[in-house]
This record gives C-alpha cells, structure tokens and sequence, in this order.
C-alpha cells in the first residue's frame, strides 16, 4: 500500500499541526544529490551524495536497508516515524518488524500497533517533543503539551 504523497508546499507551516513535521521528517529520508557551493568566505564546499528513499512508495527492503545501516546517524523521532510508516504500509508485516526490532522497542511497537490511525498528521506528531514514545519513555517533566481543538499542537515550558 503506498501512502499519499506528502505536500511539500505545507514544509515551511509553522502552526503546530503535526503534517509539517511529517513532510520535515520524510525528507530526511530522500536521496540528495551531490551538489557544491561557495560559502560566505568564499571557499568551495563539496557535499557528496547521499544514499536515501521515498517513503510513501518505497519497497520494505528500503526500509530493513536503512534501519540495519549503522553509518546512517537516526534520530528517535526518525527511527519511530519511520516504524510508524512501516506498520501503516506493510500491514502484513507486522511479526517480521517486531521481530527485527531491539526488546526494549518491541512494547512501544505494540502501543503503535494498538493506537494506529492512517493520518499522516497521527505520523508526524513523532517530530514533537513529549511525543516521540508512546510508552512515555523519552519525556521531559519540564515541558507541558498542549492539544488545542483545531488539531494543533502547542508546547509550553514549565
């Protein structure tokens, strides 16, 4: 099943709804090509490529290649968003992730199984502090979260 393409014109949205933060997060995951530029003190930069894959259509041996990829430096956020994304494409998958994950993060891939909703809003909320882990293992006792009525989501610091 592949998932609606994310809108890259709602990128730069800085309303608190989660769908930004879900079309932040997928691209992370794309492909860059190398590309060089001068910096403001006029010395040449050379980026190389990087390895990478669309997420709304990729195969699941994309997936299993980034997560098994050990010089891919992976966020929390963008390793459970892209869990989450797993789960909402593959759903005839389900044992084969659970078995591949770590034990610490199987409990946390049962309460994405139990709390699943084909939103990519649902998705993207993992790009927000407080809201990274279901289990509430990542916390910060510091900050307060907020769900207004609309949809959004506002983060105050105690």
């Amino acid at each position: 099943m592949n998932l609606p393409t994310f809108d890259q014109t709602r990128k730069d949205e800085h309303d608190g709804s989660p769908y930004p933060e879900a079309v932040r997060l997928s691209n992370e995951l794309r492909p860059v090509k190398p590309y060089t530029y001068i910096d403001t003190f006029g010395k040449r930069i050379d980026v190389t490529a990087r390895w990478g894959f669309h997420c709304e259509i990729a195969p699941y041996k994309d997936f299993t290649r980034w997560l098994n990829d050990k010089t891919i430096k992976k966020s929390e956020s963008l390793f459970w968003f892209v869990i989450r994304i797993m789960v909402w494409r593959f759903p005839e998958k389900h044992t084969e992730i659970k078995n591949s994950l770590n034990i610490s993060h199987r409990k946390e891939f049962e309460l994405i199984l139990s709390q699943m909703k084909k939103e990519v809003d649902w998705v993207g909320t993992v790009g927000f502090q407080n809201m990274v882990r279901l289990d509430k293992s990542l916390n910060n006792d510091r900050s307060k979260i907020i769900k207004k009525r609309d949809g959004t989501i506002e983060i105050r610091r105690k």
